[in-house]
């Protein structure tokens, strides 16, 4: 069996813990930033144009111009 390698990233996101193995490729013709926007691009054409829209703004506090 081949020896995988590959980097660990963790993540602790509320009271869950993200383990993330990355596997790079040596022979690669994408860059990082291409399969990205790859990425975002084909999970939005997968959504099939039903993203919501935010009507209020998320914020935890009030903003400074309110006061």
């Amino acid at each position: 069996m081949a020896e995988t390698k590959g980097i660990f990233l963790t993540r602790h996101i509320g009271k869950t813990t993200y383990k993330v193995r990355v596997h790079l490729s040596e022979t690669a013709n994408e860059t990082m930033e291409d399969k990205i926007l790859r990425l975002i691009r084909n999970d939005g054409l997968a959504m099939d144009g039903e993203c919501g829209i935010m009507e209020l703004p998320q914020m935890s506090r009030q903003s400074e111009r309110s006061a």
